[in-house]
């Protein structure tokens, strides 16, 4: 009977520790994280969201902002609906003061949250990139979006073109002015004085005898891409100021052959394979001039005399 009783309280043991067991492990298991994605905005200087990002119920949203500051109308409308949309009011005003509030979130949420949920930073500050690359030395996916363009590119840009578009319109005021009024009226037509004339003139000799290899246009009755980038070519030698930017030629290639049907970069890589186009890898172009056929020609001509 004894016996008995003992198996009976052994089974009940152990039929209760099992218990115990399977209760421990479920609750020493982390719970699963409800968030997919985290998205931190410097509602200052960039209060904008990425075109292509979607923010939806599972992404935790933070928008910085300064001491006194209220969340853009643009973005409560994108994001109030949002269950994990918060702003954090900066307790005090100062250089940098939003951001290193954002970076101690970030530093929060990153050891909160699991490794495999991606971070976004959307700032116009440059320095932030330090805490996204440390994100990334940690394990995680994190990088910086900003809608606001590249201020260096632009700046460099500007001044190129600054440098280029002042000397066409200087030359049309010349022609326009009382000098050229009295009787030469095709000079300022051709391009300004005599001497831009001249050299002008024997370029235009060097486009190629050949026609182009036959392709398709993209549109009806209109020109290849091969057409395209023989014309441009030709307009490369005949202009004195060729763009000296990639950016710049591919505004000129798609406001002088866009019509066609094709894209400036189609147009640019014909360029570089059939016309001696390079761009280095800081953006300048580089444009082989061709000898004009009247100084090829010169020597032959004075042989026989």
């Amino acid at each position: 009977m004894n016996d008995e009783i003992d198996a009976a309280n052994a089974a009940a043991q152990s039929r209760l520790s099992a218990e115990d067991i399977s209760s421990h492990s479920a609750a020493a298991a982390p719970a699963q994280s409800p968030m997919d994605s985290v998205l931190l905005i410097d509602g200052d200087n960039d209060p904008h969201v990425p075109p292509d990002v979607r923010p939806t119920r599972f992404t935790l949203v933070r928008v910085f902002l300064r001491p006194g500051a209220k969340m853009p109308r643009t973005l409560e409308k994108k994001l109030s609906h949002l269950p994990h949309c918060a702003t954090v009011v900066s307790p005090r005003g100062g250089a940098n003061a939003a951001d290193f509030v954002m970076s101690l979130h970030a530093g929060m949420l990153h050891a909160t949250l699991p490794h495999h949920i991606p971070f976004l930073m959307v700032t116009n500050d440059a320095t932030l990139s330090a805490m996204a690359a440390e994100l990334q030395r940690l394990g995680r996916i994190a990088t910086i979006w900003t809608s606001h363009p590249d201020a260096a590119a632009m700046s460099a840009e500007a001044r190129e073109e600054a440098s280029e578009e002042p000397k066409p319109r200087s030359r049309g005021g010349r022609s326009r002015g009382g000098r050229s009024r009295g009787g030469r009226s095709a000079a300022p037509r051709g391009g300004g004085r005599g001497r831009s004339s001249r050299a002008a003139a024997p370029v235009a000799q060097t486009a190629p005898a050949a026609p182009p290899p036959p392709d398709m246009p993209r549109k009806t009755g209109g020109k290849t891409l091969s057409e395209v980038a023989w014309t441009y070519a030709a307009r490369l030698q005949r202009i004195k100021d060729v763009p000296s930017r990639l950016k710049t030629l591919l505004n000129d290639i798609k406001n002088r052959a866009g019509s066609q049907g094709f894209a400036p970069e189609e147009v640019l890589e014909e360029l570089k394979r059939h016309h001696g186009v390079t761009v280095d890898a800081s953006g300048r172009v580089q444009v082989p001039r061709a000898k004009p056929a009247a100084e090829e020609t010169a020597p032959q001509e004075e042989s026989p005399s």
